[in-house]
C-alpha cells in the first residue's frame, strides 16, 4: 500500500472502493479525459512534424515495452518514455509543459492495466498500429490509432463513464 501511494494511487483506491489516502491529487477519470483531448492530437502533430531520428527513438521505445510486456515486466518507465517521446517530436513547448500531467495519468492506467489484467496483446498491438501510422507519416491515421488507444483504456478501465453528463 505504501508504494501505491508513493505513486499517487489514493483515487485509483478510491474509485475501486478500497481504502482512501490522502495522496490523490487528480482524478483518474479527468486524467484520462485529458488524454482523449490531447494524445490524438499530439500522435497527428508528431507524425508531421518529428524527425526522422525522433521516430526511430519512438519505435525502439516501442519495442522495448514489446518484450518487457511479453516478459511480464514493469513497463511503466518505458511507457512514459513513449507518450512523452510522441508529445516532444510535436515540437510544441506547451504540450511539452503537460508531461507530468501524462505521466501520472499513464503511471495509474498502467497500474490499473496490471490489476485489472488487461491483455498485454492489446497494448502490443495499439502500439504497433500508432507507430505504422507515424512511421508512413500517415498524421490522420496517428491520430485515430492512438484515439483508439486511449478509448479501449478508458473503455477497460471503466473510466469516464459519465461522458456528456455534469460531474456534480
Amino acid at each position: 500500500r505504501d508504494a501505491q501511494e508513493s505513486r499517487g494511487l489514493g483515487d485509483v483506491y478510491k474509485r475501486q472502493g478500497l481504502e482512501d489516502t490522502a495522496s490523490a491529487k487528480v482524478d483518474i477519470d479527468d486524467l484520462y479525459e485529458m488524454r482523449l483531448i490531447f494524445e490524438p492530437e499530439v500522435a497527428y502533430y508528431a507524425t508531421i512534424r518529428a524527425s526522422d531520428r525522433e521516430l526511430e527513438r519512438i519505435f525502439a521505445i516501442g519495442k522495448e515495452i514489446e518484450g518487457l510486456l511479453l516478459k511480464g515486466i514493469d513497463y511503466t518507465h518505458k511507457e512514459m518514455m513513449f507518450h512523452c517521446s510522441i508529445a516532444n517530436a510535436t515540437h510544441n513547448e506547451f504540450i511539452n509543459q503537460l508531461e507530468p500531467v501524462l505521466h501520472q495519468s499513464i503511471e495509474k492506467g498502467v497500474y490499473l492495466y496490471e490489476t485489472e489484467h488487461i491483455p498485454v496483446e492489446q497494448v502490443i498491438s495499439e502500439h504497433r498500429m500508432i507507430m505504422e501510422f507515424m512511421k508512413n507519416r500517415n498524421a490522420e491515421g496517428a491520430r485515430s490509432a492512438m484515439r483508439v488507444h486511449i478509448m479501449h483504456a478508458i473503455d477497460q478501465l471503466e473510466i469516464n463513464k459519465n461522458q456528456g453528463n455534469n460531474k456534480a
